[in-house]
Protein backbone atom coordinates (compact mmCIF):
# COMPACT_ATOMS: atom_id res chain seq x y z
CA UNK A 1 0.00 0.00 0.00
CA UNK A 2 2.81 2.71 0.87
CA UNK A 3 4.59 2.29 -2.03
CA UNK A 4 1.33 2.23 -4.37
CA UNK A 5 0.37 5.78 -2.34
CA UNK A 6 4.25 6.87 -3.16
CA UNK A 7 4.40 6.18 -6.60
CA UNK A 8 0.66 7.81 -7.03
CA UNK A 9 1.43 11.04 -5.00
CA UNK A 10 5.13 11.11 -7.31
CA UNK A 11 2.73 10.61 -10.18
CA UNK A 12 0.18 13.55 -9.25
CA UNK A 13 3.23 15.97 -8.40
CA UNK A 14 4.82 15.63 -11.80
CA UNK A 15 1.23 15.85 -13.29
CA UNK A 16 0.61 18.70 -11.85
CA UNK A 17 4.22 20.22 -12.84
CA UNK A 18 3.56 19.38 -16.48
CA UNK A 19 -0.19 21.12 -16.60
CA UNK A 20 1.24 24.05 -15.03
CA UNK A 21 3.84 24.28 -17.54
CA UNK A 22 1.50 23.96 -20.22
CA UNK A 23 -1.28 26.53 -18.75
CA UNK A 24 1.33 29.20 -18.60
CA UNK A 25 2.58 28.49 -22.32
CA UNK A 26 -0.94 28.53 -23.45
CA UNK A 27 -1.02 32.06 -21.65
CA UNK A 28 0.55 33.90 -24.68
CA UNK A 29 1.30 37.31 -24.06
CA UNK A 30 -0.36 37.49 -20.71
CA UNK A 31 2.10 34.86 -19.21
CA UNK A 32 4.66 37.62 -18.18
CA UNK A 33 1.98 39.49 -16.00
CA UNK A 34 2.35 39.10 -12.51
CA UNK A 35 -1.25 37.40 -11.75
CA UNK A 36 0.05 34.30 -14.18
CA UNK A 37 3.49 34.34 -14.20
CA UNK A 38 3.68 32.43 -10.89
CA UNK A 39 2.44 29.35 -13.25
CA UNK A 40 6.16 28.87 -14.33
CA UNK A 41 7.66 28.65 -11.29
CA UNK A 42 4.94 26.17 -10.50
CA UNK A 43 5.72 24.01 -13.07
CA UNK A 44 9.12 24.37 -12.74
CA UNK A 45 9.17 23.00 -9.34
CA UNK A 46 6.84 20.32 -9.47
CA UNK A 47 8.57 19.07 -12.27
CA UNK A 48 11.63 18.83 -10.85
CA UNK A 49 10.24 17.15 -7.76
CA UNK A 50 7.72 14.91 -9.48
CA UNK A 51 10.43 13.80 -11.69
CA UNK A 52 12.73 13.03 -8.52
CA UNK A 53 9.83 11.63 -7.15
CA UNK A 54 8.52 9.41 -9.47
CA UNK A 55 12.43 8.35 -10.57
CA UNK A 56 12.62 7.06 -6.45
CA UNK A 57 9.14 5.67 -6.32
CA UNK A 58 9.98 3.28 -9.14
CA UNK A 59 13.17 2.33 -7.85
CA UNK A 60 11.93 1.42 -4.25
CA UNK A 61 9.19 -0.48 -6.30
CA UNK A 62 12.09 -2.54 -8.08
CA UNK A 63 13.97 -2.31 -4.37
CA UNK A 64 11.39 -4.25 -2.51
CA UNK A 65 10.77 -7.34 -5.71
CA UNK A 66 14.36 -7.75 -5.57
CA UNK A 67 14.73 -7.99 -1.65
CA UNK A 68 16.36 -6.43 1.54
CA UNK A 69 19.52 -8.29 0.61
CA UNK A 70 20.17 -6.68 -2.99
CA UNK A 71 22.73 -3.81 -3.62
CA UNK A 72 19.46 -1.77 -5.21
CA UNK A 73 17.65 -2.01 -2.10
CA UNK A 74 20.39 -0.59 0.45
CA UNK A 75 20.75 1.87 -2.36
CA UNK A 76 17.53 3.32 -2.11
CA UNK A 77 17.19 3.18 2.02
CA UNK A 78 20.45 5.17 2.36
CA UNK A 79 18.75 7.52 -0.31
CA UNK A 80 15.53 8.09 0.87
CA UNK A 81 16.86 10.85 2.98
CA UNK A 82 18.84 12.51 0.52
CA UNK A 83 15.68 12.64 -2.11
CA UNK A 84 13.37 13.84 0.72
CA UNK A 85 16.12 16.70 1.40
CA UNK A 86 16.98 17.43 -2.30
CA UNK A 87 13.19 17.78 -2.58
CA UNK A 88 12.02 19.85 -0.22
CA UNK A 89 15.14 22.39 -1.22
CA UNK A 90 13.37 22.59 -4.47
CA UNK A 91 10.07 23.73 -2.69
CA UNK A 92 11.69 26.01 -0.18
CA UNK A 93 13.82 27.66 -3.11
CA UNK A 94 10.51 27.63 -5.08
CA UNK A 95 8.49 29.54 -1.99
CA UNK A 96 10.72 32.16 -1.52
CA UNK A 97 11.02 32.30 -5.34
CA UNK A 98 7.11 33.02 -6.01
CA UNK A 99 6.90 35.10 -2.92
CA UNK A 100 9.63 37.49 -4.34
CA UNK A 101 8.01 37.61 -7.41
CA UNK A 102 4.58 38.63 -6.26
CA UNK A 103 6.08 41.08 -4.29
CA UNK A 104 8.54 42.68 -7.03
CA UNK A 105 7.21 45.65 -9.16
CA UNK A 106 5.79 44.29 -12.33
CA UNK A 107 8.82 45.51 -14.60
CA UNK A 108 10.94 42.85 -12.94
CA UNK A 109 8.74 39.93 -13.15
CA UNK A 110 10.26 39.11 -16.62
CA UNK A 111 14.26 38.92 -14.93
CA UNK A 112 12.62 37.41 -12.22
CA UNK A 113 11.29 34.21 -13.86
CA UNK A 114 14.26 33.61 -15.99
CA UNK A 115 16.79 33.74 -12.57
CA UNK A 116 14.42 31.73 -10.17
CA UNK A 117 13.90 28.82 -12.36
CA UNK A 118 17.57 28.19 -12.34
CA UNK A 119 17.44 28.71 -8.37
CA UNK A 120 15.00 25.88 -8.16
CA UNK A 121 16.84 23.49 -9.96
CA UNK A 122 20.26 24.84 -8.37
CA UNK A 123 18.50 24.04 -5.06
CA UNK A 124 17.65 21.00 -5.89
CA UNK A 125 21.30 19.72 -6.91
CA UNK A 126 22.49 22.06 -3.92
CA UNK A 127 20.23 19.93 -1.15
CA UNK A 128 20.56 16.49 -2.55
CA UNK A 129 24.36 17.22 -2.40
CA UNK A 130 24.61 18.49 1.05
CA UNK A 131 22.41 15.40 2.30
CA UNK A 132 25.00 13.05 0.32
CA UNK A 133 28.12 14.66 1.56
CA UNK A 134 27.01 14.15 5.37
CA UNK A 135 26.33 10.48 4.81
CA UNK A 136 23.91 8.03 6.54
CA UNK A 137 21.07 10.06 8.65
CA UNK A 138 19.54 8.60 11.73
CA UNK A 139 15.94 9.60 12.26
CA UNK A 140 16.37 12.57 14.40
CA UNK A 141 18.67 14.30 12.40
CA UNK A 142 16.28 13.77 9.33
CA UNK A 143 13.23 14.85 10.40
CA UNK A 144 15.17 18.03 12.42
CA UNK A 145 16.31 19.12 8.77
CA UNK A 146 12.60 18.41 6.77
CA UNK A 147 11.32 20.34 9.92
CA UNK A 148 13.45 23.39 9.61
CA UNK A 149 12.84 23.30 5.68
CA UNK A 150 9.44 22.53 5.67
CA UNK A 151 8.82 25.77 8.49
CA UNK A 152 10.41 28.00 5.80
CA UNK A 153 8.78 26.73 2.74
CA UNK A 154 5.16 27.68 4.68
CA UNK A 155 5.98 30.90 6.13
CA UNK A 156 7.36 31.60 2.29
CA UNK A 157 4.16 30.31 0.98
CA UNK A 158 2.13 32.09 3.74
CA UNK A 159 3.49 35.70 2.53
CA UNK A 160 2.71 35.25 -1.11
CA UNK A 161 -1.02 34.22 -0.11
CA UNK A 162 -0.84 37.33 2.03
CA UNK A 163 0.26 39.79 -0.55
CA UNK A 164 -1.67 38.07 -3.57
CA UNK A 165 -4.52 39.01 -2.10
CA UNK A 166 -3.42 42.27 -1.54
CA UNK A 167 -1.64 42.77 -4.93
CA UNK A 168 -3.48 40.86 -6.66
CA UNK A 169 -0.49 39.12 -7.94
CA UNK A 170 -1.41 35.76 -7.83
CA UNK A 171 -5.07 34.32 -10.20
CA UNK A 172 -7.34 32.55 -7.96
CA UNK A 173 -6.76 29.50 -9.26
CA UNK A 174 -2.81 29.24 -8.12
CA UNK A 175 -3.53 30.83 -5.47
CA UNK A 176 -5.81 28.13 -4.16
CA UNK A 177 -3.30 25.49 -5.19
CA UNK A 178 -1.08 27.28 -3.56
CA UNK A 179 -3.08 27.11 -0.53
CA UNK A 180 -3.59 23.38 -0.82
CA UNK A 181 0.06 22.90 -0.21
CA UNK A 182 0.95 24.95 1.59
CA UNK A 183 -2.23 23.56 3.98
CA UNK A 184 -0.77 20.25 3.07
CA UNK A 185 2.59 21.27 4.42
CA UNK A 186 1.69 22.82 7.58
CA UNK A 187 0.31 19.56 8.72
CA UNK A 188 3.68 17.75 7.45
CA UNK A 189 5.71 20.33 9.36
CA UNK A 190 3.95 19.78 12.56
CA UNK A 191 3.72 16.03 12.55
CA UNK A 192 7.44 15.92 11.48
CA UNK A 193 8.87 18.87 14.28
CA UNK A 194 6.71 16.49 17.01
CA UNK A 195 8.41 13.36 16.42
CA UNK A 196 12.05 14.74 15.73
CA UNK A 197 11.10 16.78 19.55
CA UNK A 198 10.21 13.80 20.99
CA UNK A 199 13.04 11.46 18.47
CA UNK A 200 10.11 9.44 17.55
CA UNK A 201 10.75 7.08 14.71
CA UNK A 202 7.78 7.05 12.40
CA UNK A 203 6.41 3.94 11.34
CA UNK A 204 3.96 2.38 9.00
CA UNK A 205 1.11 4.36 9.87
CA UNK A 206 2.59 7.94 10.05
CA UNK A 207 4.14 7.44 6.66
CA UNK A 208 0.68 6.39 5.35
CA UNK A 209 -1.01 9.12 6.94
CA UNK A 210 1.57 11.74 4.92
CA UNK A 211 0.94 9.28 1.39
CA UNK A 212 -2.81 10.14 2.26
CA UNK A 213 -2.16 13.54 2.93
CA UNK A 214 -0.04 13.95 -0.12
CA UNK A 215 -2.32 12.44 -2.34
CA UNK A 216 -5.59 14.50 -1.44
CA UNK A 217 -3.63 17.79 -1.27
CA UNK A 218 -1.97 17.14 -4.76
CA UNK A 219 -5.05 15.16 -6.50
CA UNK A 220 -7.10 19.12 -6.01
CA UNK A 221 -3.74 20.86 -7.16
CA UNK A 222 -3.75 19.10 -10.51
CA UNK A 223 -7.66 19.47 -10.78
CA UNK A 224 -6.90 23.23 -10.40
CA UNK A 225 -4.01 23.40 -12.81
CA UNK A 226 -5.98 21.30 -15.32
CA UNK A 227 -8.83 24.25 -14.89
CA UNK A 228 -6.38 26.98 -15.47
CA UNK A 229 -4.90 24.92 -18.66
CA UNK A 230 -8.71 25.09 -20.07
CA UNK A 231 -9.25 28.38 -19.79
CA UNK A 232 -6.06 29.26 -21.35
CA UNK A 233 -7.04 27.30 -23.98
CA UNK A 234 -10.51 29.03 -24.17
CA UNK A 235 -8.65 32.41 -24.05
CA UNK A 236 -10.55 32.89 -20.44
CA UNK A 237 -9.65 35.38 -18.38
CA UNK A 238 -8.83 33.87 -14.23
CA UNK A 239 -9.15 37.36 -12.24
CA UNK A 240 -6.77 37.14 -9.14
CA UNK A 241 -8.89 36.81 -5.45
CA UNK A 242 -10.15 40.09 -5.46
CA UNK A 243 -9.28 41.72 -8.59
CA UNK A 244 -12.66 42.51 -9.03
CA UNK A 245 -13.48 44.35 -5.94
CA UNK A 246 -10.16 46.11 -5.64
CA UNK A 247 -11.05 47.07 -9.10
CA UNK A 248 -14.16 48.66 -7.83
CA UNK A 249 -12.11 50.22 -5.16
CA UNK A 250 -9.78 51.80 -7.54
CA UNK A 251 -11.81 52.30 -10.44
CA UNK A 252 -9.10 54.86 -12.47
CA UNK A 253 -6.29 51.82 -11.63
CA UNK A 254 -8.37 49.27 -13.85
Amino acid sequence: MILTLQLVNAALTLLFGILAALAWRRLGADRWRKPQAGWLLTGTCFVIVGAYGTFHAIASVLAVRGGSGSLLYRMVIDWGPVGNIGRSAATLAYSIALASLVAAPLHRVHQGLSTARWVIAGATVAGTACAAAYGPMDTHTHMSVLAVLATVTVLAMLVTLLVGVMNDGVDLLLWLAVAAYTLKQTVEVSVIAILAWWDINPGIEAALIFMWINVVAMTLATALAHVRLRRAIENRHVPALFERLHALRHPAES
